[in-house]
C-alpha cells in the first residue's frame, strides 16, 4: 500500500494526515470459479471503499483540527493552500468511493445472475437425473419381469417334458402288447 504521511509543520500537536489508495496486483488462483472470483473482487472493493472512507474521515478531522490551530496570518494562506489540495484528495476520494459502490452494484448483480444460473443448471441436472432413475427403475422392473416369466418359461418346459416323458412311458405301456402284432 503507498501512503503518504505528513506532520503539519513540524508541530507534534497535529495528527498525522495517511492518503492514498491501496491498489494491490493480485493474481487469482486460474481454479476459482468465477463467482468465487466476483466475490472476492466485491470483497476488494468493500475493503478499497472502507479504506478511502476512512482516509476521507482521518482528512475530515485533520482540517477540522487545522483550521483550530490556525492563529497566525502568514500559515494561513499557506494552510489555505494545503487545505484546497486536502479537499481535492477528499473529493478524488469520494470520486473514487463513487465508482467503486457501482462497480460493486455491477458485481453484485453479476454474482446473482451466476447464482441464478447456476440454479437454472442445477434444476435441469436434477430434472435430467430423476427421469434417468425413473428409466432405470422400469428398466429393472421390466428385467424383473423377465426373469420372473423365464422362471415360469423353464418350469412350464421342465412339466411339458416330464409330462412328455409319463405320455411317452404310459403309451409303451399302453401299446407294448399292441406292438407283437396281436390284438
Amino acid at each position: 500500500m503507498r501512503a503518504v504521511r505528513r506532520r503539519a509543520l513540524g508541530n507534534p500537536g497535529l495528527p498525522c494526515i495517511t492518503s492514498g489508495t491501496a491498489r494491490n496486483a493480485s493474481s487469482t488462483p486460474f481454479f476459482l470459479t468465477e463467482q468465487e472470483q466476483q466475490l472476492n473482487q466485491v470483497e476488494k472493493l468493500k475493503l478499497q471503499l472502507q479504506m478511502m472512507t476512512n482516509d476521507r474521515n482521518e482528512l475530515c478531522e485533520f482540517l477540522a483540527h487545522y483550521n483550530n490551530e490556525l492563529n497566525n496570518s502568514t500559515l494561513y494562506s499557506q494552510h489555505l493552500s494545503e487545505q484546497t489540495q486536502l479537499k481535492e484528495k477528499v473529493r478524488i476520494l469520494l470520486e473514487d468511493k463513487k465508482k467503486l459502490q457501482g462497480e460493486q452494484i455491477l458485481l453484485q448483480e453479476s454474482c446473482e445472475e451466476a447464482k441464478r444460473l447456476c440454479e437454472e443448471a442445477h434444476e435441469k441436472i436434477y430434472d435430467l437425473w430423476t427421469r434417468q432413475l425413473q428409466e432405470h427403475q422400469r428398466l429393472e422392473e421390466n428385467l424383473q419381469s423377465l426373469l420372473k416369466q423365464k422362471v415360469l418359461f423353464t418350469r412350464q418346459r421342465d412339466l411339458a417334458v416330464k409330462l412328455q416323458h409319463h405320455f411317452t412311458v404310459s403309451q409303451m405301456r399302453y401299446c407294448g402288447p399292441c406292438n407283437d402284432g396281436y390284438e
